[in-house]
């Protein structure tokens, strides 16, 4: 846990390069009136960053550096990036910004597509209308998970993130790491067991069943119970306002404390974990 230390692993998955490292030292040493020189290879950097190790400290230190990266210059262009993207498609009138597929179900749909009563040529314009709106909506929900990241780091003191992008860990939350994931839905079987009593509503007041959900229901091939920090779509067409809201909905000093059992290949085994859940909807459909 950082709070307590760092070792050679955190360092590897938080900075992006010797230069950095050396960055991070030259402020620590000013910091702490240290007088040594600064190492060259990279081995002693390491050693020397967790020789050196104070929490609060070099959690500021590495969010100043964050905001040098192309990572952090990237995400914070996300916005302007995300209104812009979302005007051209209003000015196209593609209608809803909403998922014209599912990539699983491509091929089911290409048939039902071919069953219908209209021309080739109308089946094949359908098709070029479709993917357009779903390369579209890619592009704005990728722009819209990178603002949202920006928000998260950027309105959280506690908040150390990684200099670069990595693959299952994307910040530090008091010190623990967290892999932020984002879904579509709080999974179909959600949707399908709280129908009954409006699932927006249960969802937004039941932020815990929709973690257990998404955890006890993901898929097999990408099992997985590390902290997550889980972005849930209950609504395709929210905007940079909406999701300005929903972000504020968060308690960051508050990770919900897991329990699920997950069947994988037919063994059942318990897990625990901790998430956070931002939700993303439009406050006029749940209301």
């Amino acid at each position: 846990m950082l709070k307590e230390r760092i070792n050679e692993q955190e360092i590897k998955t938080i900075f992006n390069s010797i230069s950095s490292k050396k960055m991070y030292l030259k402020k620590m040493y000013l910091s702490k009136n240290i007088t040594l020189k600064i190492p060259n290879k990279n081995k002693d950097l390491d050693n020397a960053i967790i020789n050196t190790w104070d929490y609060d400290i070099s959690k500021e230190i590495i969010r100043s550096l964050y905001k040098n990266t192309d990572k952090y210059i990237h995400s914070k262009r996300s916005y302007n990036l995300l209104k812009k993207r979302i005007k051209e498609w209003n000015d196209l009138k593609l209608g809803k910004i909403e998922w014209p597929f599912s990539p699983m179900a491509f091929d089911s749909h290409i048939r039902s597509i071919n069953s219908m009563t209209i021309s080739s040529k109308e089946k094949d314009q359908l098709i070029i209308d479709e993917v357009i709106r779903f390369r579209r909506i890619k592009e704005i929900n990728t722009l819209r998970n990178d603002y949202i990241e920006y928000l998260i780091v950027e309105n959280n003191d506690n908040i150390i993130p990684t200099l670069k992008h990595n693959k299952g860990i994307d910040f530090y939350i008091e010190g623990i790491p967290y892999d932020q994931k984002v879904s579509r839905s709080p999974t179909k079987k959600f949707i399908e067991d709280f129908k009954d009593i409006n699932y927006k509503t249960y969802a937004i007041k039941n932020k815990n069943k929709v973690a257990e959900y998404l955890y006890k229901y993901q898929d097999s091939e990408r099992f997985g119970y590390n902290n997550r920090l889980l972005v849930v779509y209950l609504d395709q067409d929210v905007t940079d306002k909406d999701i300005e809201r929903c972000f504020k909905e968060v308690d960051f000093s508050k990770p919900i404390h897991l329990n699920f059992t997950y069947d994988l290949k037919g063994s059942k085994k318990e897990y625990q974990t901790n998430c956070y859940v931002i939700l993303l909807y439009t406050r006029e459909k749940v209301e």
